[in-house]
């Protein structure tokens, strides 16, 4: 298995900050993505769940999600708001951990302005009193990504392990944001 160490061999840092960190949150993560949400739980160990992006915000890279008012996230997050976000795109690039605040929001005009029919899986309607908003406040976070894309990086990926030749296809960064 390669290495996938900051500053394994091959990497190409490229640290990102304000806009530019909230492109690249933009870049990698798309409404209708899953990500491992972790809090902090009870016992101060990290607790993980996962849950769909609804929205994301090109210019903050702010995440918003559907839960549960009751939900026991809730819970957690008024006791710690702080928040780990783990994505993973494809298995060529994509990866992407995020720090920052979870707020719960139960402004009725951004849920309905957020809300998609396929929540109806877990809600009676965009009307349920029992639907709350996590709006994701980012403060920083690393990403790995690739140069050229998921498929081509594939291909030079096969091509490099048939020659017997190392990959150099990797970028790595920290954010802030």
């Amino acid at each position: 298995m390669q290495d996938s160490d900051p500053g394994a061999a091959g990497d190409r840092d490229e640290d990102l900050a304000g806009a530019a960190a909230a492109r690249k949150v933009a870049d990698l993560v798309g409404a209708g993505d899953t990500c491992f949400f972790c809090t902090h739980g009870m016992s101060a160990e990290l607790h993980a769940r996962p849950m769909t992006v609804t929205e994301v915000e090109e210019d903050s890279g702010r995440l918003w999600f559907f839960t549960d008012v009751d939900s026991f996230k809730n819970i957690e997050l008024d006791r710690d708001p702080r928040v780990t976000l783990f994505f993973k795109e494809s298995d060529y690039g994509g990866h992407l951990k995020l720090d920052g605040t979870a707020t719960e929001v139960t402004d009725r005009e951004t849920i309905h302005r957020l809300w998609n029919p396929k929540l109806r899986a877990w809600f009676d309607g965009e009307d349920d009193p029992r639907i709350s908003l996590l709006r994701f406040d980012p403060s920083g976070g690393e990403y790995w990504d690739n140069r050229h894309g998921a498929a081509i990086t594939g291909i030079k990926m096969l091509f490099g392990a048939l020659a017997g030749r190392r990959v150099d296809e990797g970028v790595h960064g920290q954010l802030n944001l």
